[in-house]
């Protein structure tokens, strides 16, 4: 998953690079060096040092994952960040909570822009723009789960197992094709027939799109929980428990459940000072979705894990709940 800047680039412009540069951000540099724009590199991300870093040297534009913003939005100095010269704040590579966002327009300020792309797409393939994010607040708070529609040369379908373009608002899988899309995996011809069929790429996410064009993003196929023979999306169960004020950050997973071969758990982490129990946070749960989706158990811990590229690591949250077991089902 990638995402595009809303503005062009300028002369004088100020890119900060905050992430892997062989990731999503990466891809902006030549477009940005092109138009006379400057490369702003962070070792790593420090909220605290990147906020006084936008302020001295009055960067315009940077690109984040949801995790990295969630970061922001728990910094003390933000408060007090001078944030004039941000003109753009792209977010993308993982689904973001739509509760989140609205925080981030309010504390950040009106200038998010998200994107859906893939590695095997070369380039973004929808944007929900600045634009689409200030009339989805104002008027389709929904549309905030969304990733936007097509964007460029780039078709989008979502389909089901058949490869049948399903009904609007139908859950499938997000196929793509266009001039951008890359031909293969080099030394893996079977790996590509399974993921190229008849010039589309199936890239593994579940997805809908609703009367407007706009995609949604369901979850990862491989992540889909089914428990009880209902299927739970953890998206949606993340989304509902960053509702609740306490907080902080969430992961869902599936863990081993001798009843219903896997249960749906929660492992989040809380705001500073606040104490939310399990208990509270499966009720808030249960109150806002359907029962079979809301967590059956919740576990705290300091901090989630997060990859190389700043995303949370849900297979390595779920690996230790399934260390022993025979057979995964998921």
């Amino acid at each position: 998953m990638v995402s595009g800047m809303d503005r062009p680039a300028r002369p004088g412009d100020r890119l900060a690079l905050i992430g892997p540069v062989t990731h999503a951000s990466g891809m902006l540099m030549q477009p940005y060096l092109y138009q006379g724009a400057t490369l702003v590199l962070f070792e790593k991300f420090e909220p605290a040092h990147f906020l006084a870093e936008v302020a001295r040297l009055r960067i315009t534009h940077v690109f984040m994952v949801p995790a990295m913003i969630n970061m922001l939005l728990a910094e003390p100095t933000l408060a007090q960040a001078d944030l004039s010269s941000l003109k753009t704040l792209a977010y993308g590579a993982a689904p973001m909570a739509p509760a989140r966002i609205r925080e981030a327009w309010e504390r950040i300020g009106p200038i998010l822009s998200q994107g859906y792309g893939a590695s095997e797409s070369t380039s973004g393939v929808t944007r929900l723009s600045t634009t689409d994010h200030a009339d989805a607040i104002a008027n389709h708070p929904e549309r905030l789960a969304s990733c936007g529609r097509a964007l460029g040369e780039t078709e989008v379908r979502v389909v089901d197992e058949q490869g049948k373009e399903v009904a609007v608002g139908e859950i499938g899988e997000l196929v793509i094709r266009g001039e951008d899309v890359f031909h293969g995996y080099f030394n893996e011809p079977g790996l590509t027939r399974e993921t190229v069929i008849d010039g589309w790429l199936h890239t593994g996410d579940m997805a809908r799109v609703d009367e407007a064009g706009y995609l949604y993003l369901v979850d990862r196929k491989k992540d889909m929980i089914i428990s009880g023979g209902f299927n739970v999306y953890p998206t949606e169960v993340e989304a509902t428990l960053y509702q609740h004020p306490d907080v902080l950050e969430a992961c869902v997973i599936s863990v081993p459940d001798d009843t219903w071969g896997e249960s749906v758990k929660a492992v989040v982490t809380l705001r500073p000072g606040r104490e939310a129990t399990a208990q509270q946070l499966i009720a808030h749960c249960r109150e806002r979705i359907a029962d079979y989706k809301s967590p059956r158990s919740v576990d705290f811990v300091a901090e989630l894990p997060k990859n190389a590229s700043g995303k949370l690591a849900r297979k390595i949250v779920r690996e230790r709940y399934w260390q022993g077991v025979g057979r995964r089902v998921n």
